[in-house]
């Protein structure tokens, strides 16, 4: 199945969509109402999901997908149900802005809980129900996952972890098993990458793709079932780059950690 083109009848695709109340997990819920796919929405936030569920007349499941119970809960709604699962975009994500020194242990446990050890457990728990299917798993990631950022490190950390947990399981699985994906978006205009961030980026002239973009993207990424992408130019370049001469990359990123510590000193001045 993988690398081909309109391999997916998406009419008869079930998935389940983490963090589907962001940004871009509601931009990908349109998405693939508009192709015909059932969706099970997945977030936090009651309010946020039921309204989006309602509009795009899809299902919502309100739940913390960092804790065991609540992914348990999960896989038995699942299985309750008439269609069976045939993906899972692990799309929820969080971050930490700043200075790694100033992130506190719960804003470490915070950022890998959400953007790592739960895309993990769920992948696991999900898997037995996709292996029948032939079905399919995508990862959204990040282009920080390949190219360590200032101001970033936590998120980098958890986005790194699961690049590589993609890959290898990409090696380890047989053909007739789920196939893996893992999609490398650069910056998005979302509510993620506001405050220190967004003016970083403002500062730098970083370009923000609309969520919209990327989850054309990412519907293409799973049509042709295509195992990794890097969304944005020159981040392919950087990213690549960064494989092959880490210290080149590392010169071109001193002028963004000189502007982040500019912009923390700016900041503290104002509010001082």
């Amino acid at each position: 199945m993988k690398n081909n083109v309109n391999v997916i009848d998406w009419s008869r695709q079930t998935i389940v969509l983490t963090g589907a109340a962001g940004g871009l997990g509601e931009a990908l819920a349109e998405a693939l109402s508009q192709r015909g796919a059932r969706v099970v929405l997945v977030g936090r936030s009651a309010e946020k999901l039921d309204a989006l569920a309602t509009r795009l007349q899809q299902t919502s499941f309100v739940a913390d997908m960092t804790q065991a119970d609540d992914r348990q809960r999960l896989v038995q709604f699942l299985q309750r149900q008439e269609s069976s699962l045939t993906g899972l975009i692990n799309n929820a994500a969080v971050t930490h802005e700043g200075l790694f020194n100033e992130a506190t242990e719960t804003d470490i446990e915070r950022v890998i809980s959400t953007n790592l050890t739960a895309p993990v457990a769920l992948t696991r728990q999900l898997l037995p129900l996709l292996k029948v299917q032939q079905g399919w798993v995508l990862h959204v990631g990040s282009v920080f996952g390949a190219i360590g950022f200032p101001g970033q490190v936590l998120y980098c950390a958890s986005k790194f972890g699961l690049r590589g947990f993609t890959q290898a399981l990409q090696r380890e699985l047989k053909a007739h098993d789920a196939c893996i994906m893992y999609a490398a978006p650069r910056a998005i205009k979302t509510s993620l990458n506001q405050g220190l961030l967004s003016q970083l980026n403002q500062r730098l002239k970083t370009p923000q793709d609309p969520p919209q973009q990327v989850a054309l993207q990412l519907i293409k990424q799973i049509q042709r079932q295509k195992q990794i992408q890097t969304l944005g130019w020159p981040e392919r370049l950087f990213v690549r780059l960064n494989g092959l001469w880490s210290e080149l990359v590392s010169r071109s990123l001193r002028k963004t950690r000189d502007t982040l510590y500019q912009l923390i000193e700016e900041n503290h001045h104002e509010k001082n």
